[in-house]
């Protein structure tokens, strides 16, 4: 989005129009290795810093998801409580206070995979909520740092099956029935915020929030400027 590309990637993944791609896709795998590295080290020895962090960047990314659509009525209140409840039923406890490798099969990594990468496809929509909503992000946090190629390879899989499969539905989806997909995908977003909550909450903790917030508005911001140009 804000590099301009998001419309015309959306077209050319529908129609598996590809090779413009390869330095992207190579950037995005890099992207995924560096950072789960990196954020595997933070949950080991600060847990609360982390997931107080992680729970600023996926609140304030509601902000892009409803871009444009922030009056509410009747029918966009409905889904996006139901997408609240959705995501406060099937959200598991919050993330452990240490990271701990826990099996995974090998039917939720690909399904895992799937949801993620074809939530990323709508604006504003981040995979890692997905991830956090099944109760695996930690888990494939592990696997990146640890180089567990096998299960690392059932997850991309999956990734590029949900890429390539639901980029025409979620684009004709969202294209028709575009606020109610948004508020549905807030409420999801909003309700899986339970699985980051710290173990308890003290006033050092805000900052890392207030970090992670407005990281995400500024670079919303920053997207703005750039459509008034």
């Amino acid at each position: 989005m804000i590099l301009g590309l998001y419309e015309k990637m959306i077209r050319d993944l529908a129609r598996l129009n590809l090779r413009p791609y390869g330095l992207l896709f190579s950037g995005i795998a890099l992207g995924i290795f560096l950072g789960g590295t990196f954020f595997t080290l933070l949950f080991a020895s600060y847990r609360d810093v982390t997931v107080v962090f992680l729970m600023g960047l996926l609140l304030a990314s509601i902000r892009t998801v409803l871009r444009g659509r922030l009056r509410l009525n009747p029918a966009r209140s409905l889904f996006f409580i139901a997408g609240l409840l959705i995501a406060l039923l099937l959200a598991g406890e919050p993330l452990g206070l240490a990271v701990k490798s826990s099996p995974v099969n090998w039917f939720t990594l690909a399904v895992g995979g799937a949801l993620s990468s074809a939530a990323m496809l709508i604006p504003g929509i981040p995979g890692s909520a997905v991830l956090i909503l099944l109760g695996i992000y930690d888990d494939l946090l592990l696997y990146i740092k640890g180089l567990a190629l096998f299960n690392l390879l059932i997850f991309g899989v999956g990734s590029l099956a949900g890429i390539f499969f639901f980029a025409r539905v979620l684009d004709q989806l969202y294209s028709r029935y575009e606020a109610p997909t948004a508020y549905f995908f807030a409420g999801l977003i909003a309700g899986s915020a339970r699985v980051l909550l710290p173990s308890s909450w003290n006033p050092r903790l805000i900052p890392f929030f207030l970090a992670g917030f407005l990281l995400i508005w500024s670079f919303q911001d920053l997207q703005q400027r750039q459509r008034n140009l």
